[in-house]
C-alpha cells in the first residue's frame, strides 16, 4: 500500500480497499490530524497501531472511538532456503478455484482484514493456498504481496500443526520467489499458528496493537 504524508505525518493508504493506518503516532501528533483524516478518509477503515505500549495515547484513542483489535507478537523471516519439514498436497488459488475458497474464508473469518470482496478486485496482490479435499477447501493461508521488500500473512486457517507449517512454507517460498525480502506474521502468542511460524524459522521482533477507530465523525 502507498505511503503519503499528513503535515509530516506518514499514513499508509489502500484507496483500493478503503483502508488507512498510521504505526506509533504520538497523541498530539494525532490530535492535530485527525481533522484532516476525518476529511480525507471518511468512510475508510482507520486503525492506529503501535509496538511500544507505553507510547500509547490510550485516552485519546478512547475518546476517537478506538478499540484495541490486535494484541500480537511480530514475526518475520528473513529470505532464506526453506527446506521441506512436511509435505503436504497445497493448491494455488486461482481464479478457476476461488469460489470454493472464498465461501469457506469468508465462514472461517469474516472479520479478517482480507475479506473475499477485497481479495477478488485484485487477486494477484495475494498469494492463497490452501488444502482442498473432494471440491471442498478444509486448510489456507493468506499472504499478501502488496509491500515494497515485505510479504504478510494475514491469515492462517489449519486443522493441525503440520498442516500449518507446510501452509506456511508454500507462503513464504512464494513471497521470497516474488522478490520480497522478508514475510511478516502478526502472531497470537502460544497458538498453534504462532508455533508453526517459529518452526519455520520466523523470529518474535516485537509486540504490535492495533486499535481500528469505529467512529469516522
Amino acid at each position: 500500500m502507498p505511503n503519503i504524508f499528513i503535515d509530516d505525518v506518514e499514513v499508509i493508504v489502500s484507496d483500493i480497499d478503503q483502508y488507512m493506518q498510521i504505526n506509533d503516532i504520538s497523541g498530539a501528533d494525532l490530535a492535530r490530524i485527525w481533522p484532516h483524516i476525518k476529511e480525507l478518509y471518511d468512510g475508510y477503515e482507520k486503525w492506529i497501531c503501535y509496538r511500544n505500549y507505553d507510547s500509547i495515547p490510550h485516552a485519546l484513542l478512547k475518546d476517537l472511538g478506538g478499540v484495541l483489535e490486535d494484541d500480537c507478537i511480530e514475526t518475520i523471516l528473513t529470505n532464506t532456503e526453506l527446506s521441506c519439514l512436511y509435505e503436504h498436497s497445497i493448491t494455488q488459488i486461482t481464479e478457476e478455484n476461488l469460489e470454493a475458497f472464498t465461501a469457506y474464508h469468508d465462514k472461517c473469518n469474516p472479520n479478517n482484514g482480507a475479506k473475499s470482496a477485497i481479495i477478488r478486485r485484485n487477486l494477484s496482490r495475494w498469494g492463497i493456498f490452501a488444502v482442498i479435499a473432494d471440491g471442498r477447501v478444509t486448510d489456507y493461508t493468506i499472504i499478501s504481496m502488496g509491500g515494497e521488500a515485505t510479504a504478510e500473512i494475514y491469515c492462517i486457517e489449519a486443522s493441525d500443526y503440520d498442516t500449518c507449517v507446510s501452509l506456511v512454507q508454500y507462503a513464504s517460498k512464494y513471497a521470497f520467489d516474488g522478490g520480497k525480502k522478508d514475510v511478516l506474521y502478526m502472531a497470537s502468542a502460544n497458538t498453534t499458528a504462532h508455533k508453526a511460524v517459529k518452526q519455520v524459522g520466523f523470529v518474535d521482533t516485537g509486540v504490535y496493537m492495533g486499535y481500528e477507530l469505529r467512529r469516522s465523525r
